[in-house]
């Protein structure tokens, strides 16, 4: 008879991840892993709510209105927007690191589910595209066959647009005409790091 009286500890509550033992008591390996990336991630979410915070108090103080701005907007100015570039890019990769080390976590304790790579793609698609294709490296620096040339052209074009009150990457789209056709960088979809960690933090 199983001892119903062991302490567990769940690291997807959407998808019943759930290891035996308090593991982030005396965490090593994996779980120590865990825990930096996820204050890591802690801090860069900070960092962008800042900025949100700072920007909506300018254009839309009393939240009645959709808001969507880009490019050299003069509200822009109270952010750094090269700083929070940046950390939309370590934000990704961080992120689908963590994600992909609970999903590592589960599979091998059940090789029943999903594989690491196919757990990040569910838990964080958009995240993930933006990672392979702007943050670990410029699309536009490679000659990768899974890239089109609008997302080699739109990983490298400075990608801030703010949205519904907060700053968004992948929001700008890339389009070219190449030989009669039209090629857009549709891969690269939008993602705001205040949205997504709201959802990973619901995961957690």
């Amino acid at each position: 008879m199983a001892d119903t009286n062991t302490e567990i500890t769940t690291l997807d509550y959407v998808d019943g991840i759930n290891v035996p033992g308090r593991v982030f008591d005396e965490p090593g390996n994996e779980y120590w892993a865990l825990i930096c990336l996820w204050h890591g991630l802690e801090f860069l979410c900070k960092q962008a709510e800042q900025s949100d915070r700072a920007v909506k108090e300018v254009m839309n103080p009393d939240g009645k209105f959709q808001t969507i701005a880009s490019g050299n907007h003069p509200a822009f100015r109270l952010v750094s927007k090269t700083l929070l570039t940046c950390a939309f890019h370590w934000y990704a990769v961080t992120a689908c690191q963590y994600v992909r080390t609970i999903g590592a976590i589960a599979f091998r304790n059940d090789d029943s589910r999903q594989p690491p790579p196919q757990y990040v793609q569910t838990v964080i698609p958009e995240v993930l595209a933006f990672r392979d294709k702007v943050a670990a490296h410029f699309a536009w620096s490679t000659q990768n066959r899974n890239d089109n040339d609008a997302e080699r052209l739109a990983s490298i074009l400075p990608p801030l647009t703010f949205v519904n009150d907060s700053f968004h990457v992948g929001a700008n789209k890339g389009t070219m005409g190449v030989a009669g056709k039209l090629i857009k960088s549709d891969a690269i979809e939008p993602w705001s790091i205040c949205t997504v960690h709201e959802r990973l933090s619901i995961v957690r």
